[in-house]
């Protein structure tokens, strides 16, 4: 049985589970699936399942991440970490208090194939969902960031967004504990590019537990930091959870961290090399760091502030009081919202106008080639999602910025992406609404092989 599982700004992953011809280095009896090369065993879907669980709930009581009486609210996006998360940590601690929080974060035919995931993910594992829907409850959505100077770091923008809501939504249920789902390869990779940029203070950051910064928000912990991200969608696929299943639009073009890959090719050779750096960080450098910014405290250097948010009253380190979160909503107001669809009718009153307009068919090419709109062109997506800087060049230098690119395939899903993409590339495009039948119904030209059809 093999899985691809794709993510913002990583590779796509695919796990092939089927038997290894020995038997499982636990039981002794079911053929194993799964090679875990740094701990020399080869484990059965079952005792893979519960080495995954041990070794979470081992995490959480060495780092007392929470007690008894502490109410955990698990941040879960729909993504392989995040589920893993919450189905292991109910299973390994089925008496504690558990939450799951999402954020529907407006994102076009993703924001809700997600909250469809997380709401049957919940229902499963048995524990109350509270949805935070941006738009509901701030009047804007991620989309709509694409107008602002923070176009290409919408990644960056989103974890802002979401950092601050996971927090609001902590206090607003009474959760004394936020748990988050990075894995190991997300702590190491980001350790090794802050310590090569001489950053650490984000590298101390990068702790399993975190202490609230003011009084009244919740402890931060990490019940994965040390489970290797592949493990993550083993376990997921071995229990059959419900996962996201469609990339992000805003993914297209997000560089994987070269510190990342540099270390799967290390590990190559050393398959204990994650760890290895992972200790060298946490049981060196750290201490080390913050014996120093003790004595640098204890002299001429004055602690860093922290103080509430004088517009939301989330933590901030800022001169003026302001945290990211808010400066970013605030530019976002002056700019207003993004346009990202228009209608079949929309696209023809622009014909009539005598605007330049360029369809681009996202659909694979044996259907482009059966029926598309007259004149478009056949990008698929993924061709588009694996040359898109080429492409956009392309397009801007043969057709010009005063073009207007309309996307379209069946329903929008597969040609929202690229309209994001190209917006964010600095063309105008808009992905069509209701894809190619909805042009039909509303009496768009279309090409067959027997010729035009209104």
């Amino acid at each position: 049985m093999g899985f691809r599982y794709a993510k913002c700004g990583i590779p796509s992953m695919t796990v092939d589970v089927r038997g290894l011809g020995v038997k499982c280095s636990e039981c002794k009896r079911e053929e194993a699936v799964v090679d875990l090369k740094y701990a020399r065993k080869k484990l059965c879907g079952k005792c893979f399942s519960d080495f995954f669980v041990r070794r979470v709930k081992r995490t959480v009581e060495k780092y007392r991440m929470f007690g008894p009486k502490d109410r955990v609210a698990v941040a879960v996006s729909g993504g392989k970490d995040s589920v893993a998360l919450l189905d292991a940590l109910k299973k390994a601690f089925p008496e504690q208090d558990i939450v799951a929080f999402y954020i529907d974060l407006g994102i076009h035919h993703y924001s809700e194939h997600l909250r469809e995931k997380v709401k049957a993910l919940s229902e499963r594992v048995g524990v109350p969902l509270y949805v935070y829907d941006l738009k509901e409850r701030e009047g804007y959505v991620i989309d709509d960031f694409l107008r602002t100077k923070f176009r290409s770091k919408m990644c960056s923008v989103c974890g802002i967004i979401k950092r601050g809501v996971f927090t609001q939504m902590a206090a607003e249920v009474g959760a004394t504990v936020l748990a988050t789902g990075h894995n190991l390869d997300d702590t190491v990779g980001t350790m090794l590019s802050a310590f090569f940029a001489g950053d650490f203070e984000s590298i101390s950051r990068l702790k399993p537990v975190l202490k609230p910064l003011i009084p009244g928000q919740p402890k931060k912990v990490k019940p994965l930091f040390n489970t290797p991200e592949i493990e993550d969608l083993y376990y997921v696929v071995l229990n059959d959870l419900p996962v996201q299943e469609c990339n992000c639009p805003h993914s297209f073009g997000a560089s994987v961290s070269r510190y990342k890959r540099m270390l799967d090719q290390m590990e190559e050779g050393n398959p204990n090399v994650k760890y290895q750096l992972l200790s060298v960080f946490l049981k060196k450098l750290v201490p080390m760091y913050e014996r120093v910014k003790s004595l640098e405290e204890g002299g001429v250097s004055a602690p860093l502030e922290v103080k509430e948010c004088r517009i939301c009253g989330l933590p901030t380190s800022s001169s003026d009081g302001v945290c990211s979160k808010c400066r970013r909503v605030a530019l976002l107001k002056e700019k207003g919202g993004q346009k990202l669809e228009v209608s079949p009718e929309e696209v023809l009153e622009m014909l009539r106008r005598g605007e330049r307009v360029m369809f681009i068919d996202t659909r694979k090419r044996e259907v482009y080639e059966g029926e598309r709109i007259r004149g478009a062109l056949n990008i698929p997506r993924e061709e588009f999602e694996a040359n898109q800087r080429r492409i956009i060049k392309k397009l801007r230098r043969k057709y010009g910025k005063r073009a207007v690119f309309i996307t379209y395939c069946y329903a929008g899903r597969e040609s929202y992406p690229v309209a994001v993409a190209l917006q964010r590339g600095g063309l105008r495009a808009y992905s069509l609404k209701g894809g190619i039948s909805a042009w039909k119904e509303a009496g768009g030209e279309v090409e067959t092989l027997t010729g035009v059809e209104a």
